[in-house]
């Protein structure tokens, strides 16, 4: 397992799968209790359309780090497992 130190990671590309540039990692969050990393909290690309992402009250974008498919130059984001909106949206009444 190669070790990443969290400070080389601030302001790396993050790109999908499908070739979409989403931003850059502003930060990560992690599980208090258990360590756990959850997310990475990134500033998003001026071109994307953050409508239909998860977002911070700031506008940040929220990747959820199984999203991760590879880290290095840039880190590569698997457009399958982001978290968008309307995959989060409750099936919920109709009326």
């Amino acid at each position: 397992m190669v070790k990443i130190k969290a400070s080389k990671l601030r302001d790396v590309e993050l790109i999908t799968d499908t070739g979409m540039r989403l931003g850059w990692v502003y930060d990560l969050s992690f599980d208090e209790k258990t360590g756990e990393l959850l997310v990475i909290v990134a500033e998003p690309d001026e071109d994307l359309d953050t409508s239909q992402f998860v977002t911070t009250h700031e506008g940040l974008l929220l990747i959820p780090i199984s999203a991760v498919k590879s880290i290095g130059e840039v880190i590569i984001i698997d457009s399958s497992k982001l978290a968008v909106k309307s995959k989060l949206r409750s099936t919920g009444r109709h009326s």
